[in-house]
């Protein structure tokens, strides 16, 4: 389960592995493409006006670059936890496959990168908020599981969303914004 804490979420910025699908297989660690990096310049000043006190992220270059670029003008401490990291493509064919009961899966290895997704952002949520996580679509899809979250849980490259409970303590999901 996830705690139930406001916080926000940005999905790393393009690289080839997004665009190129036979660099996509094993979601080696790779750097940002020009696009990524224009998109996260693009995302600052919004980041940059929000209320974080933390910034939490993946372990992996893509997400840490988004990372730097997002938050340069932030002053919240920094924290790179390794359960968010991705997950490779099999584990995401069979989680996404699964839909909304994924989260309930105990065949390996899709149960092991739940569990450790739900272990990544409970460690980011401990820390003083509003957290903002920087990390990937597959921790994405997977948290929104969790969270039975009832908007599309696929998120394209740079996007920034907020996460917050309603009054009848479901969670949802907003998108802040488009970047190009």
């Amino acid at each position: 389960m996830i705690f139930k804490k406001e916080f926000y979420f940005i999905r790393h910025g393009q690289t080839d592995g997004n665009i190129v699908p036979s660099l996509k297989i094993n979601h080696d660690d790779i750097s940002l493409n020009q696009t990524g990096v224009a998109q996260a310049y693009c995302l600052e000043p919004l980041v940059s006006s929000l209320p974080i006190k933390t910034i939490c992220y993946s372990p992996l270059k893509r997400a840490r670059e988004t990372k730097e670029i997002c938050c340069a003008r932030l002053t919240a401490a920094h924290y790179e936890i390794n359960d968010l990291g991705e997950c490779n493509s099999a584990i995401w064919q069979k989680m996404t496959s699964l839909g909304e009961v994924a989260h309930e899966c105990t065949e390996e290895p899709v149960y092991s990168f739940m569990q450790r997704v739900c272990a990544g952002v409970n460690e980011a949520l401990s820390k003083e908020g509003p957290v903002l996580i920087v990390a990937h679509g597959g921790i994405h899809w997977a948290m929104c599981c969790f969270m039975k979250v009832s908007q599309s849980w696929v998120i394209d490259n740079c996007r920034l969303v907020h996460f917050s409970i309603l009054e009848t303590g479901q969670w949802q999901a907003r998108q802040l914004t488009q970047v190009q």
